[in-house]
């Protein structure tokens, strides 16, 4: 055999190694790709083309969010704050009162509550006249019961309607539901469409960040101070002072550093931001929604950043 060819197997093997390296590797690595690509002109069909018939091989989708593009640097926004689930330590029902008018919040669903309304009904000897699952409506020759969706997801709040008594009517329907809150009878596949998961969303309009609540002024605003008052953020937050004739809650918070760095997010050395003063404007935005802004303590304008995180803090006491 001559000697080139009994060298060609170690040749072609060493030349298929060679090939395969790269600059990252044995293999050319594409991922990172993307970096230096360029935009060009989109491809122009000819005229006698059908354009019905050519798509984009890798079209990118339109995307609806809430995001508001900055000058400058852009800092990748906090994710919403952690907060402890209160289902295990909550009341299942209590009573909320806002002037004359008074409901009960149920630490429960439209679906489950319904089918304890009908047990209520039952139970009080009452003749049902009518059931709408669609609004929540239980219609008795005492009154109508009412359950809607309630401001925080995964409650209810229950009314007593066209009642004679209508305190009479809260408080027997309060310890019905409190008596059985452990024998839940089920949920209502018909009564789930009662819930929503869009009563409070954080919304950028023209670069101001604001709360948009589903319910109207007078349901919210009660709600707001009780979460508020009872389950606002601690350890950065608290509540101050309330002027319902003014619509304005005045909070202490303490917004994160963007400068402090990983260490300060995750809390492992403790946490030196100052503590800063904010009003909350609570105002009507049409009949059946409420929203609120954030300005400074002199009522003036705050940071775009700073404004989404308290407003962010706020809105988990409501989620």
């Amino acid at each position: 055999m001559k000697p080139v060819l009994k060298w060609m197997p170690l040749i072609i093997g060493a030349t298929l190694v060679v090939s395969g390296c790269s600059r990252s590797g044995f293999y050319y690595d594409r991922n990172t790709e993307y970096v230096d690509a360029e935009m060009v002109e989109p491809l122009t069909l000819p005229e006698s083309r059908d354009p019905s018939r050519y798509q984009n091989a890798m079209p990118v989708p339109d995307a609806e969010s809430d995001f508001a593009s900055t000058e400058g640097d852009f800092n990748v926004p906090r994710p919403r704050p952690l907060v402890a689930s209160q289902a295990a330590d909550a009341t299942f029902v209590e009573s909320r009162e806002a002037g004359d008018e008074r409901w009960l919040v149920v630490n429960a669903a439209p679906g489950a509550v319904w089918p304890m309304l009908q047990g209520f009904a039952a139970a009080q000897g009452l003749n049902v006249e009518r059931a709408d699952v669609d609004s929540g409506r239980l219609e008795t020759d005492m009154g109508t019961l009412r359950v809607r969706q309630g401001l925080r997801s995964g409650t209810s709040e229950v009314r007593c309607m066209d009642s004679v008594n209508q305190v009479r009517c809260l408080d027997a329907l309060q310890r019905y539901l409190a008596a059985n809150a452990g024998d839940q009878v089920g949920v209502s596949l018909a009564a789930q469409p009662l819930a929503r998961d869009d009563r409070v969303q954080l919304v950028n309009q023209s670069g101001e960040w604001q709360l948009e609540l589903a319910l109207n002024l007078e349901r919210a605003w009660p709600e707001l101070r009780y979460q508020l008052e009872n389950d606002f953020e601690s350890e950065r937050g608290t509540l101050v002072d309330q002027n319902r004739s003014a619509g304005q809650f005045v909070i202490d918070y303490a917004v994160r550093d963007d400068d402090a760095g990983w260490f300060d997010w995750l809390d492992w050395f403790g946490d030196d931001a100052a503590t800063q003063r904010y009003r909350l404007n609570v105002s009507a935005n049409g009949d059946n929604a409420t929203q609120v802004r954030v300005s400074g303590e002199d009522g003036g304008p705050v940071d775009a950043g700073d404004a989404r995180e308290v407003l962010d803090a706020v809105a988990a006491t409501l989620r």
